[in-house]
C-alpha cells in the first residue's frame, strides 16, 4: 500500500519506548536503559519523531540505493563466468581469478551470495567428524619431509601420479613432479632432486607402499637402501591420517591445479612439470601456504663432496659368487673381470645397475666388470641327440 510504513519488531518496540519518554510515563534515563542508548540518543530520536512522526525512527539511507552496489552488468558478467569457464574452480579460487584476469570486482561475500542463489560452484562434501590428536608441526626446517603419491586424472584425461615432500615445520615443498607411475625409481628420482636442491633431510615420514620398503619388499627397498645409505631415516605412517599435512596438499592441489592446468590448455606431462614447478609452487604455494620454522636452524646436510647421488640411487642387487667366479642375474650368467688377491668365491657381491651405463659389480671398495658368458642351448641340444639316435 502507498505510504505504508513497515517497520520490524525492534522498531516498533522502540516507537513505544519514546511516545513513553514523549508522554512523560518514563524519564530520559530510564528511556536509554530500556532501549540500550545513551541518554543523547534518546533525545535525539524524541525530536526525529516529533518532527517526523512515526517516519523517524527510520534511518535516513533506507530505501535508497546503496552507493557501492555493484551493477547488474557486472554481475551477469561474473556469473557467466563462474558459471560456463570458472565451473570447477571453488569459490575463492574462482573469485581470485575473476578479480586478477578480468578485473571484475565485488566483494567476496557478495560473490558468494550470487553464486550460492545461482546455484553456481562446487560444495565441500561433509563426512562425520573422528577423533585426531593433534600433533605440533616439528621445529626445525628438514627435520621431517612426509613424502607421498597422488595419482588422479591431472590433465583430466590421462591418470598421472604426483609425487611430492612436503617439509613438516614450514609445509614447504622442495620439490614436486607428475610421473606415468609411482615406482621406485621415480620416487628416488624425487629424492635425489630434493637433496641437489636443499640438502639430505634428517627423515622421511611415508605410508606402508611397496617402494618405500613396506608390505612385502619391508625386509629389502631399493628406496630405504639408498636412504640409509645417506643417513635417513624412514618412519612408516600407520593411517593417511597420521601423515595429515601431505594428504591436505593432495586435497589443495586437485582443488586448485587441475582447473589452472585446464584454463591453460595445458595436456601434456613435460609442461605440466613446468607449470608445477615454474608457476604453481613458486606463486601460490610457497606464498599462501607456507610458514616459518619455530626455529630458523635448518637441519637438511650438506651433501658430501665424495658421494656420488647416480651411484646411491642407482639400482643394487646382492649376489653370492660361485666357485667359478661367476654370478647370476636376471636369468644371465656373468664372469667377474678385474684384478683382486685370493679366490671370492662365496663371497657376497653387489651389482650396480645404474640409470644409463652397462652393468658393474663391487666387491667392498673393489670395483669389478662383467661379461656375459654365452651358455648352449640345452634344449636345442636335447632335441638334436633325439634326432640323431633316432
Amino acid at each position: 500500500m502507498d505510504g505504508a510504513i513497515v517497520m520490524t519488531k525492534n522498531e516498533q518496540y522502540l516507537v513505544r519506548i519514546i511516545e513513553d519518554y514523549r508522554a512523560g510515563r518514563v524519564s530520559r534515563k530510564e528511556a536509554a536503559t530500556l532501549l540500550d542508548i545513551s541518554e543523547k540518543s534518546v533525545q535525539r530520536k524524541s525530536k526525529r519523531v516529533k518532527l517526523k512522526g512515526v517516519e523517524g525512527i527510520k534511518h535516513g539511507n533506507c530505501g535508497l540505493r546503496p552507493v557501492n552496489k555493484v551493477g547488474d552488468s557486472v554481475k551477469a558478467a561474473i556469473l557467466k563466468l563462474a558459471s560456463q569457464v570458472y565451473y570447477d574452480f571453488n569459490m575463492t579460487h574462482c573469485y581470485q581469478i575473476l578479480v586478477a584476469k578480468h578485473d571484475l570486482r565485488a566483494s567476496y561475500s557478495t560473490f558468494h551470495s550470487w553464486c550460492r542463489s545461482s546455484g553456481i560452484g562446487k560444495r565441500k562434501r561433509r563426512r562425520p567428524a573422528k577423533k585426531r590428536i593433534y600433533r605440533d608441526r616439528l621445529s626445525n626446517e628438514g627435520l621431517m619431509l612426509q613424502m607421498d603419491g597422488s595419482h588422479h586424472k591431472w590433465n583430466g584425461q590421462d591418470e598421472w601420479v604426483l609425487i611430492a615432500a612436503i617439509d613438516d615445520a614450514t609445509s614447504d615443498i622442495p620439490f614436486a613432479g607428475f610421473y606415468r607411475s609411482e615406482d621406485t625409481l621415480n620416487c628416488k628420482g624425487v629424492l635425489q632432486r630434493i637433496i641437489e636442491v636443499r640438502g639430505i633431510p634428517e627423515s622421511l615420514y611415508v605410508d606402508h607402499a611397496g617402494w618405500f620398503g613396506g608390505m612385502k619388499r619391508q625386509h629389502f627397498s631399493q628406496f630405504t637402501r639408498a636412504c640409509e645409505e645417506l643417513g635417513i631415516r624412514v618412519i612408516y605412517a600407520n593411517s593417511p591420517e597420521a601423515k595429515g599435512r601431505i594428504e591436505r596438499t593432495w586435497q589443495t592441489f586437485q582443488d586448485r591445479l587441475i582447473p589452472e592446468l585446464r584454463i591453460e590448455g595445458i595436456k601434456a606431462m613435460e609442461a605440466a612439470n613446468t607449470y608445477l614447478q615454474k608457476t604453481f609452487i613458486p606463486k601460490y604455494w610457497q606464498i599462501r601456504n607456507t610458514v616459518e620454522a619455530r626455529n630458523s636452524e635448518s637441519r637438511y646436510r650438506e651433501l658430501d663432496r665424495a658421494i656420488n647421488l647416480n651411484d646411491v640411487f642407482c639400482m643394487k642387487y646382492p649376489r653370492k659368487v660361485r666357485k667359478d667366479h661367476t654370478v647370476m642375474f636376471d636369468n644371465r650368467l656373468y664372469a667377474l673381470k678385474g684384478i683382486w688377491e685370493g679366490s671370492i668365491a662365496n663371497k657376497e657381491i653387489v651389482i650396480v645397475e645404474p640409470t644409463a651405463g652397462p652393468l658393474r659389480a663391487c666387491y667392498g671398495i673393489l670395483q669389478l666388470g662383467l661379461e656375459e658368458v654365452k651358455q648352449p642351448n640345452r634344449r636345442m641340444a636335447q632335441l638334436s641327440y633325439l634326432k640323431r639316435v633316432s
